[in-house]
């Protein structure tokens, strides 16, 4: 599969660091794998993982947000470059990923991830300018998504830096239909980039785990957990 790349986005440095945040409730080998995936594909030197703590626009996980990190670093300990922030754990009010990545503030930009069905909204989340002006926005399929509604995402965030693409429709469809591993658009006005990428790893839905988990076949479901966590969800008897 090729690249498509648009504005001189491959000549922008690429982050060596990428933010992936998440309820985490709980962390499963789905997560891990689309990890390992992002950080082969773009040579990271280093993952941080972020707890979600409020959320805004969903009831928070009844699992506290200190209780989700610690799952999350059982998962990730012995992955060199892998680490956690409970920054959203003692936020106060709604962590919004806006706010997130301004507390951050991490120099250079680092990718901040989302997958394609959250980015389909993301320009009602509160302040995107803010995240696109503190991040590389890094998109990665979903199975099931509306490419549709990913193409319109896409011309949304390029029309927001004053952009006119007339070919990242084609671009997106080549992405999510396997054609391109993936497409990169330099967004001027934010110093950032824009990355819709193709990943193959696992998709697990972490509702039907917890649901799973909670009933007569925990077993099966619990194949889906790094180790480490299923002992601990065993032992403190979480999600049954």
């Amino acid at each position: 599969m090729a690249m498509a790349t648009c504005g001189g986005a491959e000549k922008t440095l690429r982050p060596a660091l990428a933010l992936f945040g998440g309820a985490f409730n709980p962390v499963h080998r789905g997560h891990l794998a689309l990890a390992s995936e992002i950080e082969s594909r773009l040579g990271l030197r280093e993952i941080l993982f972020i707890p979600t703590g409020a959320p805004p626009h969903k009831e928070p996980p009844k699992i506290s947000c200190e209780e989700r990190k610690l799952m999350l670093d059982l998962a990730i300990r012995d992955h060199p470059g892998w680490r956690s922030s409970d920054i959203e754990c003692r936020m106060e009010g709604f962590s919004f990923t806006a706010r997130t990545i301004s507390a951050l503030a991490i120099d250079p930009p680092p990718f901040f991830v989302m997958g394609e069905d959250a980015f389909a909204d993301f320009w009602n989340w509160g302040h995107p300018e803010v995240i696109l002006s503190g991040a590389h926005l890094l998109v990665v399929t979903r199975p099931g998504a509306d490419v549709r509604r990913t193409r319109e995402g896409v011309f949304t965030v390029l029309r927001a830096s004053g952009l006119l693409d007339p070919v990242a429709g084609e671009a997106v469809s080549g992405v999510h239909e396997g054609r391109l591993r993936d497409a990169v658009w330099k967004l001027p006005y934010f110093g950032t980039t824009l990355r819709y990428l193709r990943i193959e790893a696992m998709d697990v839905s972490s509702t039907d785990l917890r649901n799973g988990l909670a009933g007569k076949d925990r077993n099966r479901w619990a194949d889906l957990l790094p180790d480490a966590v299923k002992s601990y969800i065993v032992k403190k008897r979480i999600y049954q």
